[in-house]
């Protein structure tokens, strides 16, 4: 009775063809090429908004965010450092609280959006002043994206301006990497398979 070995070793030896591993290494390529067309998934970093910066409000002013949200100053009592705030969405009220000196507002819807704090007030015979900082925005996916406002005093040509919107263009249309792999994936393919064939 052979032992398991024995009767793997007397199986018939399958040669190398290297047609084999040119295709191997073919499919290996386009399989790189198509998982690199696939866009990757953002982290949380690339959707903030507002990294950490500082707003300077009086009594009765407002400041919009992106995205349509709105920070308003109602009103300010200096002998207790205190600011009574409101945060509206595209005029609909969020939500009013006061802060203190070093507390925040933090608003969510799902995940966090904004997250404002209360630095100082500052007092003068004509108002008070708050500043607010860290303030935080992050993207809120469930509204449209902020568009982006281009410097009108840019030094690059038309030409160049229309190059950039195309590329950003091809991009942004949803599985257009996948496409253009599928294609040279079927192209390759097809070119191969007709190869061989006509070698026999």
């Amino acid at each position: 009775m052979q032992d398991a070995a024995g009767i793997a070793n007397n199986g018939p030896i399958r040669k190398k063809n290297p047609k084999d591993l040119r295709n191997i290494i073919i499919t290996l390529v386009l399989v790189l090429f198509l998982l690199s067309s696939i866009p990757a998934v953002t982290c949380a970093e690339d959707e903030l908004l507002l990294n950490g910066t500082g707003i300077f409000l009086t009594t009765g002013e407002s400041w919009s965010f992106d995205q349509g949200y709105q920070l308003r100053v109602k009103s300010v009592n200096p002998a207790n450092d205190r600011v009574w705030v409101e945060l509206s969405l595209n005029g609909e009220i969020l939500h009013e609280g006061i802060l203190g000196e070093g507390e925040s507002l933090v608003y969510s819807h799902n995940r966090e959006i904004l997250n404002i704090t209360m630095d100082t007030i500052y007092t003068s015979p004509s108002g008070e002043l708050v500043t607010f900082k860290p303030v935080y925005q992050y993207l809120d996916p469930a509204l449209p994206e902020p568009e982006v406002h281009e410097d009108t005093e840019d030094n690059q040509s038309q030409d160049d301006i229309a190059d950039d919107q195309s590329e950003d263009n091809s991009r942004s249309i949803p599985g257009f990497g996948i496409l253009i792999a599928s294609i040279v994936l079927t192209t390759v393919t097809y070119y191969f398979a007709r190869k061989e064939r006509d070698q026999k």
